[in-house]
This record gives C-alpha cells, structure tokens and sequence, in this order.
C-alpha cells in the first residue's frame, strides 16, 4: 500500500516563501519525492524538483537535510496538494506560470485529492498579490512582473519589496561559506567555482538530475561529517546556491534578457584590479565544472554535447577548460589581449537551447 508523507516550513503562514515536500512512498520501500519552493503570495511554484530513493533511513536523512526538524512541520498530503494547486492557479491568474520541473515534481502527488483536505488556503498578502523581488532578479526582470501586475490588478492592486542592495539575504552567505568550506578540503576536492559551473551545467542539460548529485561529485567516496548539524549547515547552503544558480538560468532563458545576464557566477570584484589571471583561473574552474557534468551524467544531456549545432560553443568551453595552469603561454596571451573566446554567450546559448523556458500562462 502506498502512504504518502509531507512537511512544509513551519513560518509559511507569515512569510509567503516556504519550501515544501512530498513523499511517496511504495510497499518495497522506493519513495518518489517531490520538493517545492513556493511564493504564496504571488508566484506560485518559483523552483521544483523530483528525486527517487529507497529505504526509510535514506528518506528520513534527506528529509533531515532539506526541511531539519526544528524548522518544520507536518502537513496533510492532500492539503499539501491544494496548497499548490491553489499557488499554481492564483499565479497563473496573474500570468505567471509554474517553473518547468513543476511537472516533473508533481509526480510524487499522484493520486493526492485536494478534495481530501478540509482546510481553507489564501494568497496573496492582506487580500492582494505582493511580489518580493529575488536577489537575482534583474531589474529588467522586475520590471517584467511589475508590469504584468499593473496591466492585471490596476496601479494600486498589488504590493511590492524590492531587494535593499545593502542587506544579505542569505545568497552571499550561503555562497561565502561554501567557498571557505571548499577551500579547507583536500586538493583533490571539488573547489567553489568548479562547483558553480557544476551546478549551471546540471540546470542546463536537457534531461533533470537532482541537486543532491552535487554532493556525490565533491565527495566520490563519501564524506564523514562530525555531526548531523555539520552536515545540515553545508547542504543549506548548497540549497541556497542551487536556487540561486537556478534564478540565474531563468534570468538568461527570458527572451528579453538584456546582453550582461550570464549564469557564470564570478565577481570580478573578488579578485585583484591590477591582473586579470586570478579571474581566468576562476573562469578555468568554473568550465571544467562545466564539462565535468558531461561526464559525470551523459544520460542527462541526451547527446546535445555532441550535438553538431552546438560545436562552437562546446569548443568554447572547452578552450576554457582543457587549462590546468596559469603558466600555459596561450591563456597568458589571450588574458594579456583581453580576447579569449567569449564563453559566456556560449553557455547562454546552450541554456536557452537544451532546456527553453515554459511558454506563459494564458492570459484571460
């Protein structure tokens, strides 16, 4: 007989955001479990993704690693289901569509009856749509949502936040902490922006892998913690990151995404003014993570990295990456030039290749 199993943050009534999952959970012990970032007051469905796993040990530690005990309650799957039904059909109203794993995601509500719940949900925040702008969210971006909510519920129909650029939000933090971490590790483990360009890469190919791969690539045979708060620290803010590089991804696939968008996440202002080789190392890194992910997961690419339409750019990519030292004369050459091949828009083409953005909600 198959149970099912969900949890949602325990502060999702007074914030809006709140992350929720859903179990399902078959007699032999495999588990289909969907994981939803949701925007209660506007958005709907911003991020999902969909991971299989076996045993009640395996289900339980990935619970612990997503949503920890102290910041989590349980919830009703089937009002777990009209939850999201209801944020889908709320957001969708403004014109705003569910992000595109939300299909693959809703499996683990197969056969969930929003019927079942007795609970009554509202959106929105105090009777109307409030956006609060992400930290990724472009301005351009911004501008897009605000405008759809103007043209839908007139100038004074809605409420907004906008990011205040000298507040953390959690990204930098989150981002700081997994370089430091990286940094202490062995040599031969995966460094920040190898990880970066992992982690773009695994929401660029065509086919869903789950974000907790990612740890399977830094660690190939396993890491000890020295306790589950460890653990627990770095996995949120690998979590934090993951979302972060997916708004990234969906800030290049926009159609009008202006030329600076890029999901390659390096500053230039972490690295010296007076040299440009700290920068192409980072780059460097960050495009061996990049093909890494061919390599670690060829199934997921479904053969669009030997896809011939896209040769330039894969070469591009790997002219970055084929690089294992700042002494090799060519990048030398090609930094002091300022000329090396534009890997960016490579990567930009690749992303709103392999995996489009959804076409919009209907507007009615």
């Amino acid at each position: 007989m198959t149970r099912y199993e969900a949890f949602i943050e325990k502060s999702w009534l007074t914030n809006g955001l709140t992350q929720v999952l859903v179990a399902r959970i078959r007699d032999d012990g495999r588990a289909d479990i969907g994981f939803f970032f949701v925007d209660l007051w506007c958005l709907g469905i911003k991020d999902a993704f969909f991971h299989e796993i076996t045993g009640e040990a395996a289900f339980q530690n990935l619970l612990a690693k997503l949503l920890p005990p102290e910041v989590c309650e349980r919830l009703h799957p089937a009002c777990a289901k009209k939850l999201l039904d209801g944020a889908i059909a709320y957001a969708e109203h403004l014109g705003f569509a569910p992000h595109r794993d939300y299909r693959k995601a809703r499996k683990a509500l197969s056969s969930l009856d929003a019927a079942d719940c007795p609970e009554t949900f509202t959106f929105g925040r105090d009777g109307q749509p409030c956006y609060v702008e992400g930290p990724h969210d472009t301005p351009e971006r911004t501008q897009r949502v605000l405008a759809m909510l103007e043209a839908r519920c007139g100038r004074d129909g809605f409420d907004f936040e906008l990011v205040d650029e000298a507040t953390d939000d959690g990204t930098f933090a989150a981002r700081e902490s997994l370089i430091a971490w990286l940094d202490a590790e062995p040599p031969h483990v995966l460094r920040f922006y190898e990880l970066a360009g992992l982690a773009a890469a695994l929401h660029v190919c065509p086919k869903l892998v789950s974000p907790f791969k990612l740890l399977d690539a830094i660690w190939p045979e396993g890491h000890e913690w020295t306790d589950t708060k460890q653990a627990q620290l770095f996995v949120g803010c690998l979590t934090v990151y993951w979302n972060y590089v997916s708004g990234l991804v969906a800030d290049v696939r926009e159609p009008a995404a202006p030329d600076g968008v890029t999901l390659i996440d390096i500053w230039p202002e972490d690295f010296p003014k007076d040299t440009s080789l700290p920068l192409a190392a980072a780059m460097i890194e960050w495009a061996r993570g990049f093909i890494l992910a061919t390599k670690l997961w060829p199934e997921a690419w479904e053969g669009a990295d030997t896809d011939p339409t896209f040769a330039r750019e894969w070469e591009i990519i790997d002219w970055w990456a084929q690089f294992t030292t700042l002494h090799t004369k060519d990048l030398i050459a090609a930094a002091a030039e300022d000329t090396p091949p534009p890997i960016a828009s490579a990567v930009n083409t690749l992303a709103r290749a392999l995996r489009p953005p959804a076409p919009p909600a209907p507007v009615s």
